[in-house]
């Protein structure tokens, strides 16, 4: 399955860790706003936390994708590796996603297993 686009929000550091690996795969990265109708042109959300933490703006960005029945794909960087990478696959392939939003916490950038994940995440 071929990316071919990353949606990011802006001005974060999780967006500019995410622009770099999109470039490194060959995949167009864009900024979007969230707010009234942003997923429109969206296929599917994907939600880097740790612990399963998620912080309460991000589940609001999840809440839009599941009420326009868009999937959603959660990935704890402090999971196991392979498992995490290789649902991350199969749910990009049984889903059809061409376009996708990528989100998380900023606090992920201190984390080094979120290195680990996006060096393993190949999708161009």
């Amino acid at each position: 399955m071929k990316i071919q686009q990353v949606f990011i929000k802006p001005n974060t550091a999780l967006s500019g860790r995410l622009v770099d690996w999109a470039a490194l795969n060959n995949i167009e990265c864009l900024e979007t706003s969230t707010e009234e109708g942003f997923e429109e042109n969206i296929d599917g959300l994907v939600i880097f936390n740790q612990n399963q933490d998620v912080e309460r703006d991000l589940l609001e960005i999840r809440k839009s994708f599941d009420d326009h029945q868009k999937p959603v794909q959660r990935i704890d960087i402090n999971g196991t590796l392979m498992v995490g990478v290789s649902n991350f696959a199969l749910w990009l392939e049984r889903n059809g996603c061409k376009n996708i939003l990528i989100i998380g916490s900023d606090s992920l950038c201190e984390n080094p297993n979120l290195e680990r994940y996006l060096s393993h995440m190949k999708i161009g």
